[in-house]
């Protein structure tokens, strides 16, 4: 009947994580971690992946902004901007407090039996993984912290689309209850940016209030609170995916970023 977090590995999800779970008096029951597959394909794989989503034609174009990627250093840095954090929930501990259970896909059968036992009062869903209805409806509520600002741009990538678009006014984070379509559920809070900031200094700072209005939010409706949310209107904006985020629209995108640094505007 307590807290289960549904997430993907990395040190901003594990300091999260014991921090809910010191915050709530040892409130999570379970911590999801959905193992990323990606590091698990072969070359033939990701090429065969990379195929799909671009065809055949585009195929090598995007094998040679995959190379160039691969060969740039600084520009796998500046992609790197939207993973900044200055670290305001950290923990000394250098693993997992709670009870862990490591899965190749958040919604499996095992991942399922083992919500129903638990009954949870919330999920706490944070990381690329879309969560599929009946893993949702195991519990009495479930939120979301999506990395960009509703209804304006949704699904993966999102900021990365914002300045793609040039649209610095719609990036941002909102805090959302899960349903079962993607970053479509009722609004708890947005989360907008600092547009004079200098994008590096922009997104660390979207990083950090958006972990700490997470932590205060799951916090608080684990407590009981109810809190105010808002209907968002899903046709004022797009829905991208993972498989829009090609070697040739990250590079650009790096490119792009590099030009907003040098000149302070957004191009």
């Amino acid at each position: 009947m307590g807290i289960v977090i549904i997430t993907i590995p990395g040190e901003a999800k594990r300091a999260f994580a014991n921090s809910l779970h010191q915050l709530t008096g040892k409130g999570v029951d379970l911590v999801v971690i959905q193992k990323p597959k990606a590091n698990h394909y072969s070359l033939f794989q990701r090429l065969k992946r990379l195929y799909k989503s671009v065809g055949l034609v585009a195929l090598p174009t995007e094998i040679f902004y995959a190379i160039l990627l691969r060969l740039n250093e600084s520009t796998r840095k500046t992609l790197e901007y939207f993973r900044e954090r200055s670290g305001i929930i950290s923990s000394l501990e250098p693993n997992y407090i709670p009870q862990t259970m490591e899965t190749i896909s958040a919604n499996s059968e095992e991942v399922y039996r083992n919500l129903q036992a638990l009954s949870p009062d919330l999920i706490v869903i944070w990381g690329n993984t879309i969560i599929k209805p009946h893993i949702i409806k195991t519990a009495k509520r479930a939120i979301n912290l999506h990395m960009g600002l509703c209804p304006y741009y949704r699904g993966a990538i999102a900021n990365q689309y914002a300045v793609i678009e040039r649209h610095p006014a719609h990036i941002g984070a909102t805090i959302h209850y899960a349903v079962e379509k993607v970053d479509a559920g009722n609004i708890l809070t947005t989360i907008t940016v600092d547009t004079s900031k200098p994008p590096q200094t922009l997104f660390r700072e979207l990083n950090d209030r958006a972990e700490k209005g997470y932590l205060d939010i799951a916090s608080r409706l684990y407590a009981g609170e109810n809190l105010p949310h808002k209907a968002q209107d899903t046709s004022e904006g797009k829905n991208f995916r993972l498989k829009d985020w090609t070697p040739k629209t990250r590079y650009n995108l790096a490119k792009q970023i590099r030009k907003w640094e040098e000149t302070g505007i957004l191009y």
